[in-house]
This record gives C-alpha cells, structure tokens and sequence, in this order.
C-alpha cells in the first residue's frame, strides 16, 4: 500500500501534535458560546486537554493489550468497523477547517480587503493536497523545522501586549458555574483530541508504542498550554462581552498594540507565519483521515483519498462562507455536540472485539 507513512522520530511527532493542539485551541473557537458566560477560556482550554490525555492513555492502553501498532489496528478488531471509521474522519476533517475559516476571514478583513474568502480558498486546495500527498514523514519533520519560529512569533505576540493587559478584565470567572465549565470542556473535545487522534493514525511511522504515547504526552500538554496561556492573555486584554462579538482575537491584540510599538508594524508578516502554520495543521488533520480510511477500507493509494478530503474540507469552508445563516446554525452545532463524533466511537472500539468466525489453522 502507498500511505508513505514513513518512520519518523519523537521530536518530530511531538512537533505536529503541539503545532495543531495550540492552532485548535486558540484558533478554532466559537467566541458566542465560549465568552457567554464570563472570562473562563483558559480554563476550558486546560480540562480539555485533560480529557483529551485522558482519552489518550486509555487507547494507548487497548492497544497494549490487544495488539497493534495504531488506531486502524484497533478499530479493524473492532465490531463496526466501518461505522466507527466515520465519525473519527468527520472529526478529523472538521478540526481542519475550522483553523482554516478562522485564517480566512481574517485575511479577508484585514489584509486583502477587496478580495472575499472564496477567491483565498482556491488558492489552498493545492496546497493542503501537496502536503497532504507527500506523506507523514514530510509534514512531522516540516513541522519540527517550523516550530521554533512559530513559537518565537507567538511568545512575541503575548510579551508585546504586556502594557496592555489588566487583570480586572478577566471577571467574571463562573467558577461557581463548574458545570457550565465542564460542559464547555466537553465540547470543546473537537478542538483538544484531533491532535492525539491524528498522531493515533499514523502511529506505525513513530517507531514503537512507547515513543507515540511520549510524544502525545509532550505535544498535547504543551500546546493545550501554549493555547490556555494566549486565551488568558486574551482574557486580560478584552472583557468577555468585547470577546463575544470577535471573529479573530488573538490577530485583534496583535492590532490593537501595534500603535503603541513601532516593532510590531509586522503583524501581517506573523499573520502570514501564522497562517502557513495553520496548514501545515490542515493538512496533517487530512492525512491522518487519508491514511485512516485508506486502512479501514482497503484503499491502497493515500494521494486519491487525500486530494478527496482537502477538496472536502475546502467546499465545507466555501458553503459555509456563501450562506451567512446556516453558517452561524452549523458553527453552533459543531461547537455544541462535535464531541460526539470523538466521544461516542471509543466506547465501542473499546468493547470486546469479534470473535473469528473460522478456526485458525493451528486449531484445525
């Protein structure tokens, strides 16, 4: 089969998984719901990614016990195979796009004003199918090359904002709401575990099962982190009901302490940086479905599958920017009840797998 998966090493998995942790986290969020209620962001980002460890550890677990080397394995011994598939890859094709629509309307509206989102959308199918084609080894490893200057411009974004941050701005914190904290945790699960399962499907390129559970230990703490820490720097720069009615926040604080900091007249650079980072995400989103449902289904050439799901991910991106009204209605959805596409399918895979309907040679 040609998945060109590859083989690749812990720094490298490591990198992908916190690159498309904190470009979720931060980026992929519904400012209506998450600001509704007060300034707790940070804090449904950090038990999300809890869960998401937590959700980690226990298939990490099943595949100790059962066998096999990544998520295909285990769904393969599973009873529904086919219908548990789905659901992961919907999840996984989502988490994509959703990075992508935020990046896209802040280009639109702050960079290329003339231009609308459907023009900019063209412009990424080839990209996301070159990453995507060229396999897991290609996009780890550019993702290990790219990360110490993804890093550096966004600590340079939250250290350039100091003069502007105050701690008032963070209340109200409904901490003695804890379950509408938990709820907004749980559904943020769409944003917090595409990360690990992406790094679960292509688990046979990370050497062994030691070195892919201690890189999605490493990747998926410290971007839910790098995420929590922007989404409080968020929280210390705007009040919530400023928050509620943002499209692209954390591009907003880039803005709005620009003026006051002639070093920041590159912000669009950043952007750019930023948007560059948030593909390579994409990207390693739809591999991981690519290579998922090429396994499950038998498939034996990724490139087709993959150019299938980026032409997917950007129609869904294009839809959703025509129609103003079933947008708003579908991002609430998503934001609401996502989780069920990452929740529900890993109670059955982890069921009893199915029995053999023919004895094995040995026992004949």
């Amino acid at each position: 089969m040609n998945l060109r998966v590859g083989k690749f090493g812990r720094q490298e998995s490591a990198a992908a998984v916190l690159l498309a942790a904190f470009f979720s986290g931060c980026f992929s969020v519904d400012s209506g719901a998450l600001y509704s209620g007060g300034n707790s962001s940070w804090m449904v980002q950090i038990i999300a990614s809890i869960q998401a460890l937590l959700l980690f550890e226990i298939v990490i677990w099943t595949m100790r016990v059962r066998g096999g080397g990544d998520l295909s394995a285990l769904i393969g011994r599973s009873r529904w195979k086919a219908a548990l598939t789905v659901p992961v890859i919907l999840a996984l094709v989502i988490a994509a796009m959703q990075p992508m629509e935020s990046f896209l309307l802040t280009m639109t509206q702050y960079v290329f004003t003339e231009s609308k989102q459907a023009t900019a959308c063209l412009y990424l199918l080839p990209c996301l199918f070159l990453l995507t084609s060229l396999g897991a080894e290609t996009l780890v490893r550019t993702a290990r090359i790219l990360l110490p200057i993804l890093l550096v411009s966004i600590l340079a974004a939250l250290l350039s904002g100091i003069g502007e941050y105050r701690l008032y701005r963070i209340y109200p914190i409904p901490i003695g709401e804890p379950f509408q904290i938990f709820s907004l945790a749980g559904a943020a699960q769409l944003r917090a575990a595409p990360p690990l399962l992406a790094l679960l499907c292509i688990g046979e390129g990370t050497q062994d099962r030691l070195a892919m559970r201690s890189a999605g230990r490493i990747g998926a703490i410290a971007g839910g982190l790098l995420a929590a820490a922007a989404l409080f720097a968020l929280s210390m720069t705007f009040t919530y009901s400023q928050l509620r009615t943002m499209s692209a926040p954390f591009y907003r604080m880039l803005v709005e302490v620009r003026a006051e900091n002639p070093t920041l007249r590159l912000d669009r650079a950043v952007l750019f940086l930023w948007l560059i980072g948030a593909i390579l995400s994409a990207a390693f989103y739809l591999y991981a479905g690519s290579v998922l449902f090429c396994k499950t289904f038998g498939v034996r050439d990724v490139r087709p599958v993959s150019l299938c799901f980026s032409a997917f991910a950007i129609t869904l991106i294009m839809i959703l920017y025509y129609d103003s009204e079933t947008t708003v209605m579908i991002l609430k959805l998503l934001y609401r009840y996502g989780w069920v596409l990452i929740s529900v399918p890993f109670p059955l895979i982890l069921l009893k797998p199915r029995r053999r309907k023919n004895k094995c040679a040995a026992s004949a």
